[in-house]
C-alpha cells in the first residue's frame, strides 16, 4: 500500500503568550530565530478565528532559516480580552498529552549558558547519549539533549549532534 500524507510538513507552531516581550527575549535573543512579520491586528474578524466575538491581538512570526513556508514559531498576544491562563504542568515532571518544540543546534553550550544565566527550569539538563548504528530517522553518533520551558511553560529540546569518533 503506498503511503499518501494529506498534509505539508508542519507549516507554523502557535504560542499564545501571557508576555510576548519575554517570549521574544527567548525565542528571538536565545535561540536566535529571525523575526519575520510582527504586527497588530483587531476586529470581530481576527476574533472569530480564536472563538471570541472580537478581539486584539499582537503576531510575531519567527524563523529559523529563510525557509518561511514551514517550521514557524508564531508567537500570538491577545490584549483584548484578557485571557484566562490555562494550568501548567507540574514543572520537572512529563505529562501525558503534552508536547514540546524540538529544535537542532550545534550551539547547546552557548544556549545553555545563556538559559542559565536567565533563570530557566530545566526538566533535563544537558545530557548525552550515544547512538551506535543508523537508523531511517536518525544516524549514529553523540546527541546531547536538554529540555526545558519557554516563558509560558512550553517544553523546549535542545538536540546537538557529533559524529561517533572514528
Amino acid at each position: 500500500m503506498e503511503f499518501e500524507c494529506r498534509v505539508s510538513p508542519v507549516k507554523r507552531v502557535s504560542v499564545f503568550c501571557r508576555d510576548i516581550d519575554k517570549s521574544l527575549a527567548f525565542y528571538r535573543d536565545i535561540l536566535g530565530m529571525k523575526i519575520i512579520e510582527d504586527k497588530k491586528i483587531s476586529g470581530p474578524f481576527i476574533g472569530k478565528l480564536v472563538n471570541l466575538p472580537s478581539c486584539t491581538m499582537r503576531i510575531v512570526y519567527l524563523s529559523a532559516d529563510k525557509n518561511i513556508d514551514a517550521g514557524l514559531v508564531g508567537l500570538f498576544h491577545v490584549t483584548e480580552p484578557i485571557l484566562p491562563v490555562a494550568p501548567q504542568a507540574t514543572p520537572g515532571q512529563i505529562h501525558w498529552g503534552q508536547g514540546s518544540f524540538v529544535f537542532s543546534t550545534d550551539k547547546g553550550d552557548e544556549i545553555y549558558a545563556d538559559l542559565v544565566k536567565q533563570g530557566y527550569k530545566f526538566l533535563t539538563p544537558p545530557t548525552p547519549y550515544t547512538k551506535p548504528t543508523d537508523d531511517t530517522y536518525m544516524k549514529a553518533g553523540v546527541y546531547t539533549e536538554m529540555i526545558f520551558y519557554d516563558p509560558d511553560g512550553l517544553m523546549c529540546s535542545i538536540i546537538g549532534y557529533k559524529p561517533l569518533p572514528t
